[in-house]
């Protein structure tokens, strides 16, 4: 490829890259419908310039990052592949795109390897995405495993980093629910549950707009007969879901919603 044609294909990359951050800023402001139509253009453009030969590390990382919200773990793991395999990447970049790679992984379902490239990852440092993409990894892996002893020392040491970030409260609900699912004495059974839901009401308000703690949420309320806030909270939840990179779909929320009433 020419000096002119590389220049061109990177100056289309990075017209998708600008119109993803523009996606992302009126996805935050609950603006689904325009955020959606951007993110359609965003990957349009993205598709173009990768076709004319775009290459450039940070375009094509946010390019994958797309692929991901937009449900092709697939073509968004070959991507990183590629990412990778091209190198002169910094370390700061390696982490990022390990870090993404393992979300990538967990949601093909191959969560041992998510786990191990999140662990490698950790190596390199330890912040506040590493401390919430490993304890949803290792929560789920101790629902089906059954052991939770792993998962309770790392969203200990995840609390001890950030006991206000939301993604870390939202995982320490979830392992408390599967130990109140598990449990058969009533009083700790109750105690679970109580625990479950603290710390997920904690995380709603950090982040009002996070699906899993609105879903976990609304299924408390609606077993405590509270079927308005229940309500609320999925109607919530609908608003916001956008992304296919978070396990509860769409459709489940709307199939709930009119389970609701």
């Amino acid at each position: 490829m020419g000096f002119f044609d590389e220049m061109k294909s990177n100056k289309a990359g990075q017209k998708a890259y600008n119109i993803h951050v523009q996606a992302n800023d009126l996805s935050r402001r609950g603006r689904v419908a325009e955020a959606k139509a951007k993110y359609d253009e965003a990957r349009k453009l993205y598709d173009e310039a990768y076709a004319a030969g775009c290459r450039r590390t940070n375009l094509m990382m946010s390019y994958s990052v797309l692929l991901m919200r937009q449900g092709e773990f697939a073509r968004a793991r070959e991507l990183m592949k590629e990412i990778s395999a091209r190198g002169g990447l910094s370390e700061d970049a390696h982490f990022e795109l390990r870090m993404n790679y393992s979300i990538c992984l967990w949601r093909l379902g191959i969560l041992d390897k998510a786990i191990e490239t999140a662990a490698y990852a950790g190596k390199h440092a330890k912040n506040g995405s590493y401390y919430s993409s490993m304890g949803t990894f290792l929560v789920e892996q101790a629902a089906q495993t059954g052991e939770f002893e792993e998962v309770k020392k790392f969203l200990d040491e995840a609390m001890d980093y950030d006991d206000e970030d939301a993604a870390t409260l939202d995982n320490y609900g979830e392992y408390c629910r599967l130990l109140y699912e598990r449990e058969t004495d009533p009083e700790k059974k109750a105690e679970y549950r109580a625990q479950s839901k603290d710390y997920y009401e904690k995380a709603y308000a950090q982040r009002p707009g996070q699906i899993t703690t609105l879903w976990a949420l609304a299924k408390f309320e609606q077993q405590d007969g509270n079927l308005d806030r229940a309500r609320e909270l999925i109607d919530k939840a609908i608003l916001h879901s956008s992304s296919k990179v978070c396990p509860i779909t769409l459709e489940q929320l709307q199939e709930f919603r009119a389970e609701l009433g």
